[in-house]
């Protein structure tokens, strides 16, 4: 969750989880931006800012304040959001959609099962050589280093051992073969006002999901054997011409994400005290 006050600071620890300073703490309820919670006490671990965790009635964590060192009555509101994306940039609007396998080519699926390319890194990885791109909140954080061998060509996001290869961070070369997913690969469409592209290099704003759905999908596989599991699970898809064009990676096809629908935060609303309850 990335700071108002200090924007490259970031919160990691988001958990909805009391923190151990706020055991026992008795605290007032407040009002803020129309929720009602628990403020804790200052949290000692942040020196940018003096920083307040904020519980709801069930004493879940559900944000932030963080109050300027110079002058406490400056502070900003942080929320957590359903979607990481959302609690990373504090943006309302953020939508989970389904999982990543589910929006690609049967060929396309099989092929990235059958190698074990199932993880954020490693579905990447196979991307490099192509305008696709997915993105995870730490990719968000810290851009990852692509390392590309001077001689053959080989791409990786790790030092390729044996091989003369130089460092450039990950590039965005296309805003429209952009995806944004977490670690378990679920797709988050991020809203129309989002600045997440400014972040990467691109303008804002979005597409319309009639324009997204008329782009060619394309994913450009480095060429690989095939290793075939005992139990690879069925794919989404049952289309049988994409088993060519991802044999031909000038031809294949990449999933798009949907449009969703924007959200305006609300401001922040001065704090009042109600009655006191004890963590």
């Amino acid at each position: 969750m990335f700071s108002i006050l200090k924007p490259d600071f970031v919160y990691t620890d988001v958990s909805d989880d009391i923190t151990e300073n706020d055991v026992d703490v008795v605290s007032d309820l407040w009002s803020m931006n129309g929720r009602d919670v628990y403020r804790g006490s200052r949290d000692p671990r942040y020196t940018h800012a003096n920083v307040y965790w904020l519980y709801d009635e069930d004493l879940q964590r559900v944000g932030c304040t963080e109050h300027s060192l110079r002058d406490h009555g400056v502070f900003e509101i942080l929320w957590f959001h359903e979607s990481e994306f959302g609690t990373l940039l504090q943006e309302e609007g953020w939508v989970i959609e389904n999982d990543l396998w589910s929006n690609l080519p049967e060929q396309v699926f099989n092929r990235f099962v059958n190698e074990e390319w199932t993880t954020a890194e490693k579905f990447l990885e196979q991307c490099l050589y192509g305008p696709f791109r997915i993105v995870t909140p730490k990719m968000l954080i810290q851009r990852p280093t692509v390392y590309t061998c001077q001689k053959c060509g080989r791409k990786s996001l790790r030092p390729i051992q044996g091989c003369s290869s130089i460092e450039s961070p990950l590039d965005f070369p296309d805003k429209a073969k952009i995806v944004f997913v977490d670690d378990d690969l679920l797709v988050h469409v991020p809203p129309p006002d989002t600045n997440v592209f400014t972040r990467l290099g691109h303008g804002d704003g979005l597409q319309s999901l009639e324009q997204e759905l008329e782009q060619v999908q394309e994913v450009r596989l480095e060429p690989q054997s095939h290793r075939l599991p005992h139990n690879s699970p069925r794919p989404m898809l049952e289309t049988e011409e994409h088993l060519q064009s991802q044999l031909e990676p000038e031809k294949q096809q990449e999933p798009l994400p949907p449009q969703s629908h924007p959200q305006t935060p609300e401001q922040p609303s001065n704090a009042e005290e109600e009655k006191p309850e004890r963590m």
